[in-house]
C-alpha cells in the first residue's frame, strides 16, 4: 500500500474535514495530489482508526459558528498534533501486541521446562545407586610425613649497591639499601613460613639455596653506571654479605634438624673491568660469597657449601640433572639481549650437547623476569630479582617487573611438582602510573 507523507495526510484530513461529499473531498485532494485514489484513502483512514463517514464534513457541520470563530479554529488546527495523537494510539497497540506475544512465548517455555523436569526426574529414579566403598584412614604414628622432597630456593639479582630514584623513574620503581633490607627481611620470613608449612606435608631430604649471581653492583656494566651506585662495591660485598649471612643463620638455626645445601655461580654485574677483560672468577660476587661463607661457618653446622669458580654448576638430585647458570653465559648472549623462547630452547639444546647428557632443569637469573618453560624433557626455571624494574631495563628494553624470588619443590618420582613465587613487596604491585600533567 501507499506510504503517506505527513503533508499528504494533513491535506487529506483537511479535505474531508471541510467537504460535504466524498466526491468534493477527492477533488480537493486531487488539486495537489492527483495520484491518490479512493482505495488508498479509505485504507489510510481505517489504518488510523478514523471513521471516514463521521469525519467527512465534520468541519462544515460546525460552520454555523461566526466567521471569526471559524477562522480561529482553522488557524489553531494542527495536523501534526493529530498525527502524533494517532501515532501514540498505534504505538500502544503495537506494545500491547508485543507483550502478548512475549507472554505466550514464556508460557510455552515454562511448559517445555516442566516436561523436561519430569523426564529428568523419571530418568534419575531409574538409575541404580552405586555401592561406595569407604577406605579407612591410615593414621601414621605421630603424623610423620612419608612423601620425600627437596625444597629449592632461588636467590639472585640483589645488585646491592643499585640506587634507583623514584622521581627519575616517574614512579615506576625505586631501590636503595633500606628497601633492599626490607625485602631481605620479607624473603627470610617467607622462607621460614614455607619450610614450616612443607615439613608438615613432606619428609624433606634437603633444602637447597641456589645462589645465581649479581649479588653486588659493579662500575663497568654499562656506560655511566657509577652514577647509579649508592655504596662502593667493596662496601656492598662486606656489608651485604653480613646482612645475608644473618638471614641465612636465622633459617639454619630455626630448622636445625634439616640439612641445607648451598650452590653458587657468579653474575655479570659483579665483574671487575669491561666484559672479557678479566677471568670469569675475577668478580666482586666471589668476594661477597666468600665473606658470606666465612660468616655462616662460624655459627652453624647443618649446611654444606659448594664453592664454584665456573660459570655453570651441575647438580644431580634424585637422578634429575640441574644446571645452574647466571643467565648471561650461553643463553641470552647467543641470540638476544632478552629471553626469547627460541633462544632459550637453543641454549638448552647446546648445553645438552656440550655436557653430553640430558639436562632436566636449567636454573638461572639475570633477566629480572621469573619464567618457567618446558622443552621436551628440559625445563627452564628463571628467577626474578630483588631490584624489580631497573633504569636500564625500563629505558633500553621497555621492560618492567616486580621484585620476586622463587621456590621449587622436587620429588624423586616426578621431578618438579610445585613452584611458589615469593613477593618481596608487601604493598599492591599493580599501581597505575598517574599522568604528570592533567588539563
Amino acid at each position: 500500500m501507499r506510504r503517506w507523507s505527513e503533508t499528504e495526510w494533513s491535506h487529506c484530513l483537511y479535505a474531508f474535514y471541510n467537504s460535504e461529499t466524498f466526491e468534493k473531498a477527492i477533488a480537493l485532494i486531487h488539486v495537489y495530489y492527483p495520484n491518490i485514489n479512493e482505495t488508498e484513502i479509505r485504507y489510510k483512514f481505517k489504518n488510523e482508526q478514523i471513521d471516514i463517514e463521521n469525519y467527512l464534513g465534520s468541519g462544515i457541520k460546525r460552520k454555523q459558528k461566526p466567521v471569526k470563530q471559524l477562522k480561529k479554529e482553522k488557524k489553531e488546527f494542527n495536523p501534526e498534533k493529530e498525527l502524533n495523537k494517532n501515532w501514540e494510539k498505534q504505538k500502544q497497540k503495537l506494545v500491547y501486541g508485543h507483550e502478548q506475544k512475549k507472554l505466550k512465548s514464556i508460557k510455552q517455555q515454562a511448559q517445555k521446562l516442566d516436561l523436561l523436569t519430569i523426564m529428568v526426574n523419571d530418568a534419575v529414579e531409574q538409575i541404580e545407586r552405586p555401592e561406595i566403598k569407604i577406605r579407612q584412614k591410615i593414621i601414621l604414628s605421630e603424623d610423620i610425613p612419608t612423601r620425600r622432597c627437596t625444597l629449592w630456593f632461588e636467590f639472585s639479582d640483589l645488585q646491592l649497591g643499585t640506587l634507583i630514584r623514584h622521581d627519575e623513574m616517574s614512579g615506576l620503581n625505586q631501590y636503595n639499601w633500606k628497601i633492599w633490607e626490607k625485602e631481605l627481611d620479607t624473603w627470610k620470613n617467607e622462607v621460614l613460613r614455607l619450610i614450616e608449612e612443607n615439613q608438615k606435608i613432606y619428609k624433606i631430604d634437603k633444602i637447597v639455596f641456589s645462589l645465581l649471581g649479581d649479588f653486588v653492583e659493579g662500575y663497568d656494566i654499562f656506560s655511566g653506571q657509577a652514577w647509579s651506585l649508592e655504596k662502593h662495591v667493596v662496601d656492598q660485598a662486606i656489608q651485604g654479605a653480613e646482612d645475608v649471612a644473618k638471614a641465612f643463620l636465622e633459617i639454619f638455626t630455626t630448622f636445625h634438624n634439616h640439612n641445607f645445601h648451598i650452590f653458587e655461580v657468579f653474575g655479570n654485574h659483579g665483574r671487575l673491568g669491561k666484559k672479557g677483560e678479566s677471568p670469569y672468577s675475577n668478580s666482586m660476587d666471589k668476594v661477597f660469597l666468600r665473606f658470606f661463607k666465612l660468616r655462616i661457618e662460624t655459627s652453624a653446622t647443618n649446611f654444606k657449601y659448594y664453592e664454584n669458580d665456573s660459570w655453570f654448576y651441575l647438580v644431580d638430585i634424585y637422578g634429575w640433572n640441574h644446571l645452574l647458570l647466571h643467565g648471561d653465559q650461553g643463553m641470552s648472549s647467543l641470540w638476544s639481549k632478552r629471553p626469547t623462547i627460541n633462544g632459550l630452547e637453543k641454549g638448552v639444546v647446546r648445553y645438552n650437547q656440550m655436557l653430553q647428557q640430558q639436562i632436566h632443569f636449567v636454573h638461572c637469573g639475570h633477566f629480572h623476569q621469573d619464567w618457567q618453560l618446558s622443552f621436551n624433557q628440559s625445563q627452564m626455571l628463571i628467577n626474578g630479582s630483588f631490584v624489580g624494574t631497573s633504569t636500564f631495563s625500563a629505558r633500553h628494553m621497555v621492560s618492567s617487573s616486580a621484585p620476586i624470588q622463587i621456590m621449587h619443590i622436587f620429588e624423586p618420582k616426578y621431578g618438579l611438582i610445585n613452584t611458589t613465587r615469593i613477593h618481596l613487596h608487601t604493598d599492591n604491585i599493580r599501581q597505575r602510573i598517574k599522568p604528570n600533567t592533567t588539563s
